[in-house]
């Protein structure tokens, strides 16, 4: 069975604590029917990077992240290369997280700001 990270070819390129970069290809997969960045392959890849950075504070044996509310803007486009989403924490609760994120490309160009908030429920065996 294969997941939206591995469909969509997402990759961890750097954690910290409350830090997480991503990147994912401009490919056919990703692209609106115009050729360029579909918004919600953006959603997806910031979405994605601030639940594995969530992930990497909390006790996953005992906790699950959830992303609870993702709004973005969308700033340029991209029709082609590797985009990078670098989420930074804004926000560390027990029950929430809230994560700012910047997508760019190659270029380092602002694609998509964006802010998640992340639910932090516990894991139901």
């Amino acid at each position: 069975m294969t997941n939206l990270i591995e469909l969509l070819e997402m990759k961890i390129e750097e954690q910290a604590d409350g830090y997480l970069k991503m990147s994912m290809p401009v490919t056919d997969q990703v692209k609106q029917p115009f050729g360029y960045l579909h918004g919600g392959a953006s959603l997806a890849l910031g979405e994605t990077a601030c639940s594995l950075g969530s992930a990497h504070l909390i006790d996953t044996s005992a906790q699950i992240p959830l992303g609870l509310e993702m709004n973005a803007n969308h700033i340029s486009s991209v029709r082609e290369g590797v985009v990078y989403a670098e989420a930074r924490i804004l926000h560390q609760g027990s029950t929430t997280h809230v994560w700012d994120i910047h997508i760019k490309n190659e270029a380092g160009q602002l694609i998509s700001v964006m802010r998640g908030t992340i639910a932090i429920k516990p894991l139901k065996k």
